[in-house]
């Protein structure tokens, strides 16, 4: 009886032991993540995406990254794709908020938790971006401090503007009353569509066929400030007049900063910091519910006094 008992007693044991060390399937199961990106070729994209993939690492997630070619389209695949997956959750920066809000929807009902980064869209979990229009106010001052003790407040201005989504309608109305704030006078002779380098190097060459006097260029990312930052120097356009200011405080913008020639300034929102608060916020909402305040990204202007704590 002894024996029974014992031999009960080690099997009981055993099974015990199992049963404490095994946790459930869903426990065991890593969280998935898919973000769908403007673009992957954008050197403020790439900055953010690696700290998505270092913060996504640190918490043990796997994260997908999915190229939306600054098109509707692809962000429509990539979603499909994501909600026949089942990821936990889908993150998105929205090229075309009309065109993707029936994807957003969608999502939500197949139960997957929506992010968005940088357009605010509608039955989205959280939001984690910045004031458009305060980002916008903060290039143009820069802009229009320039004009305003370097021109004697008088310049004519080029507004590289991306009209195809409308959260940067309001960046680009900053842009212009930033400048206005300080610089009144200033006349904005050019607003075109251009938010790559190619295009903002072709809109500032054409702009300067049909105002010769063109001195200040100021655009929605840093992207196509750079381009216009090329066709000024091929038109010899480099001199103590001549003012760009551009967003975001990518690496080469950052550079032309420091090397104090005509690119004057450009408004850093930590895309590498941002990436991770993007990463974290997710895990938040996968793990706690929804986040009703939008998360802001962090933002600073960058300028040659102070472009050594960008280096």
């Amino acid at each position: 009886m002894k024996k029974i008992f014992t031999l009960l007693l080690c099997v009981a044991l055993v099974f015990g032991v199992v049963g404490c060390s095994s946790k459930p399937a869903d426990e065991n199961k890593k969280l998935r993540v898919g973000y769908v990106t403007m673009d992957i070729t954008s050197p403020y994209f790439i900055k953010m995406i690696e700290g998505m993939k270092e913060k996504a690492k640190e918490l043990d997630l796997e994260l997908s990254i999915h190229d939306g070619k600054y098109q509707a389209q692809p962000q429509i695949d990539a979603m499909e794709t994501l909600i026949t997956q089942k990821v936990d959750a889908i993150v998105l920066s929205a090229n075309d908020p009309a065109a993707l809000q029936p994807m957003i929807d969608k999502a939500k009902e197949a139960g997957i938790k929506v992010i968005t980064a940088n357009v605010e869209m509608k039955n989205a979990d959280a939001h984690v971006s910045l004031v458009e229009y305060d980002y916008g106010f903060m290039g143009g001052e820069l802009a229009g401090k320039y004009i305003k003790e370097k021109l004697n407040g008088e310049a004519e201005v080029a507004v590289l503007t991306f009209t195809q989504v409308p959260a940067v309608l309001d960046r680009v109305k900053g842009l212009k009353e930033g400048i206005q704030s300080l610089a009144p006078k200033a006349k904005i002779v050019a607003e075109t569509e251009a938010y790559t380098r190619e295009l903002g190097m072709n809109a500032i060459e054409t702009a300067l066929q049909a105002n010769p006097n063109l001195n200040v260029v100021v655009g929605i990312n840093d992207d196509a400030v750079l381009g216009a930052y090329e066709a000024m120097m091929a038109a010899g356009r480099n001199g103590d007049d001549v003012v760009l200011v551009g967003l975001d405080a990518v690496e080469e913008a950052i550079k032309k900063v420091d090397e104090g020639g005509i690119y004057r300034g450009t408004v850093d929102i930590a895309p590498f910091e941002s990436g991770k608060i993007i990463i974290d916020t997710t895990k938040k909402v996968i793990e706690e519910g929804p986040i009703d305040e939008m998360i802001k990204f962090p933002m600073t202007k960058v300028t040659p006094e102070n472009v050594d704590q960008f280096k």
